[in-house]
């Protein structure tokens, strides 16, 4: 596929026969993660538990998880948390919704799916009367800030890790 700055997509809903697409994403995304940060825990490993948690959330109404599809095949995934809140001991309360994890199959991105993964949820997040939509993205993960920030996104607040020597004592 010869890279344009559109491919025909399709935004979803996710339905229960996209489970093992939806674990096939999951897995390519932690072990993407895990190329750029070492503590990231197998894709394989965890796969199970973070996506059944994530149903569990969906059919509570608390959180929904949409579908990228290109001719028929689920391409990327995003889920969307509600009822999520700033640290209350620091700040008003208000509803924000949380992307809490965003996938494009390698071989689908630049295309504008991600954008259109984005927009469906900020469109979600909207009905459901959210006053802000959240993310997490690792700081050398230069894709998914690049489409956060296309997508206007803003830095709030940044979280610094430092390395300490391992001590077996």
């Amino acid at each position: 596929m010869s890279k344009t700055s559109t491919v025909a997509h399709t935004i979803r809903v996710f339905v229960a026969d996209d489970l093992a697409a939806l674990k096939s994403c999951f897995v390519e995304l932690q072990e993407f993660e895990r190329e750029l940060v070492s503590h990231r825990l197998p894709g394989e490993e965890i796969a199970d538990r973070y996506i059944q948690a994530l149903i569990q959330r969906k059919k509570e109404n608390s959180a929904e998880i949409f579908v990228a599809e290109v001719d028929g095949k689920a391409v990327g995934f995003l889920s969307v948390l509600l009822s999520e809140q700033l640290d209350a001991d620091l700040n008003e309360p208000i509803e924000l919704a949380y992307l809490s994890d965003i996938i494009i199959l390698q071989e689908y991105r630049k295309f504008g799916i991600g954008e259109a993964l984005v927009k469906r949820a900020e469109e979600y997040a909207v009905s459901r009367n959210a006053m802000y939509l959240s993310a997490n993205v690792l700081a050398n993960n230069a894709g998914g800030r690049a489409l956060y920030a296309k997508s206007g996104f803003n830095e709030y607040e940044l979280l610094l890790l430092k390395k300490l020597p391992y001590s077996k004592d």
